[in-house]
């Protein structure tokens, strides 16, 4: 056999063995006869499409032209949840999700062309009428309705547009999570009637309460007792109006009930939705809802174990994800009777050289972020009522200001904390400006006098006098308010034991010393003081003894070199001025004539 034979030959095979094959995507030629037709309407009723007509050749055209995909690709949904599935299409399209070897088989047509959404809500999937979980579409339920929500698993995703399929993806469905509670609490004033309905896809606006609430269990009678609940698969189930476990409720309930009633005695319960006292706040786009328990009505007990509360989330039967009634989640609250206590920052007694800010502080149980008000109050001829607002901070405390400025001084006013009056009133004394000045008998051995205490409302100094009132001294500038165990130095020294009398002046420009500024009064009188000062006596001046001459042995002569001088001749008349008297005269001139006899006399 020649070479062009033998090429010939196999491709008449080839061609024979390609028109004999099948093809697997619908995209290949098809080949005639009553078969194919078959094999066609076959997969057209597997995937909805309108039966095969043999018009092969419009068909082909379609299909060239045709399109269809899922622009998000594979998607993914936890069980209980809903999922959306967006188709592009350029015709009409089915869509089928799982199949019969899944155990879920359904097919939604679409009409026209261009980007539908399909919604699924993977909990409803019990249902018989498959609108009651599908939107979007007309959709096909083909094998019979589950008994229990749709399970975790990966189900194929199919688009054909023209009996062609043009793409595939992957609905995943994850086991539903852990749900957990958290106890907060909300102050009392918090109204969430105001945030219901107020967020995205019917969410409550949960912003004002995620701004005020706080953690934890202990709650005051009259705050909101705040449940926290993170949830898994439960967002088509939740229904905010009715959360009482019944077939309206999904099966979910929301109670508060009490763990230790005592004996004979049935526990209280508060039931979610089923009073006024117990509000849902969803927040599902973020997979939690807030549950709001008013405690103002409940009563408080007086063994502290009967105010304990259990909040729970329980999933009944009716929910379809139970088999019977479980617990979700839960947390516990531990209620108690307000308090708060008040006091002024540092006393009770405010003067008028202190700051003009007077604060007070707080504490109380009531729950953070609550707002207190707090008043000072006096009925003297000269009223005034004074409103000061308080935040409870997060431990408890609080602190408020009242500015006293503008008040009149010299009265007594009521402090308290509004709604809690019996526990925080008291008295705060406004003092009036009262200069005083006190000096002690006293022993002075220096230069300074001690004054005990001074009380100087503008502030100057402490003046000494004596009894003549003249000036003896006085202190350093003392600034205004209350000053002890001053010291005013001496102007001189004082030696005798006397009266002083201790004066409060007034400072001259720059807080100088005036000497003729003007004194404090208090009704018309000097302010003023006096005491007995001791001072050591005056040193008494005293002759310097003359000294007795004591005889002393003669020191034995060093012998030290003797310097002879040569006389110097006398002048011709004495260097005296005096006049020798005629006794001494005579004295004289009988001494030398003695001196001549007895040089006459010697050999």
């Amino acid at each position: 056999m020649s070479h062009a034979s033998t090429a010939v030959t196999l491709a008449v095979a080839l061609s024979l063995l390609a028109g004999a094959a099948t093809p697997v995507s619908g995209l290949g030629a098809a080949s005639a006869g009553h078969e194919q037709t078959a094999d066609r309407s076959l997969v057209a009723d597997r995937v909805g499409a309108p039966p095969y007509d043999g018009s092969d050749t419009t068909a082909r055209e379609q299909t060239d032209d045709a399109s269809g995909s899922f622009p998000e690709g594979n998607v993914s949904v936890t069980r209980g949840d809903e999922v959306t599935i967006s188709v592009s299409h350029s015709a009409a399209a089915n869509v089928t999700i799982g199949g019969p070897e899944y155990g879920f088989h359904l097919t939604v047509e679409l009409g026209g062309g261009g980007t539908d959404e399909i919604v699924l809500d993977t909990r409803r999937t019990t249902a018989a009428d498959p609108s009651a979980f599908v939107d979007g579409g007309s959709a096909t339920l083909h094998t019979p309705p589950l008994d229990e929500p749709l399970e975790p698993e990966d189900y194929l995703l199919r688009v054909d547009v023209a009996g062609v399929e043009r793409d595939i993806a992957t609905l995943t469905v994850e086991p539903r999570g852990a749900v957990t509670a958290e106890s907060h609490r909300a102050p009392g004033s918090f109204a969430p009637s105001e945030y219901v309905g107020g967020g995205e896809d019917d969410d409550a606006n949960v912003g004002p309460l995620q701004s005020t609430t706080t953690a934890g269990s202990t709650v005051a009678r009259g705050d909101y007792a705040v449940m926290r609940i993170e949830e898994s698969g439960l967002e088509t189930a939740l229904n905010a109006s009715d959360l009482t476990g019944s077939a309206a409720a999904n099966g979910l309930k929301v109670n508060f009930t009490q763990t230790d009633p005592g004996p004979n005695h049935e526990p209280r319960e508060y039931v979610a939705t089923d009073s006024a006292n117990v509000t849902v706040l969803p927040n599902l786009a973020n997979d939690e809802f807030y549950v709001l328990w008013n405690t103002s009505g409940v009563p408080i007990e007086s063994r502290n174990g009967r105010n304990r509360y259990r909040a729970a989330l329980t999933l009944t039967e009716e929910s379809g994800l139970s088999d019977g009634s479980a617990t979700a989640a839960s947390t516990t609250f531990e209620l108690e009777r307000q308090s708060v206590s008040l006091s002024p920052a540092t006393d009770s007694v405010h003067y008028p050289w202190e700051n003009d800010s007077f604060a007070v502080t707080g504490s109380t149980n009531r729950a953070p972020n609550t707002e207190l008000e707090v008043r000072l109050r006096s009925s003297d001829p000269n009223a005034f009522l004074e409103l000061a607002d308080a935040t409870v901070r997060e431990d408890g405390s609080f602190g408020a200001a009242f500015d006293l400025s503008a008040l009149t001084r010299g009265t007594n006013a009521t402090l308290w904390v509004r709604g809690h009056f019996p526990e925080t009133t008291q008295e705060v004394r406004l003092v009036a400006p009262d200069p005083t000045v006190r000096i002690e008998n006293q022993t002075v051995s220096g230069t300074s006098v001690g004054v005990a205490s001074v009380e100087v409302p503008a502030g100057g100094f402490v003046r000494l006098t004596d009894a003549s009132g003249e000036s003896v001294g006085r202190s350093d500038y003392l600034a205004p308010g209350r000053h002890a165990n001053v010291s005013a130095e001496l102007g001189t020294a004082l030696f005798e034991d006397q009266q002083l009398r201790a004066e409060l002046v007034r400072p001259g420009e720059d807080e100088s010393y005036d000497p003729g500024a003007a004194a404090y009064s208090t009704a018309g009188y000097l302010v003023n003081d006096t005491a007995h000062v001791a001072f050591p006596p005056a040193p008494t001046e005293t002759s310097t003894p003359t000294r007795t001459a004591t005889a002393t042995a003669t020191p034995s002569a060093t012998p030290y070199p003797v310097v002879t001088r040569t006389p110097l001749d006398p002048v011709g008349a004495t260097q005296s001025s005096l006049p020798l008297s005629p006794g001494v005269a005579v004295a004289a001139l009988l001494g030398a004539a003695a001196l001549l006899a007895r040089r006459g006399g010697s050999p």
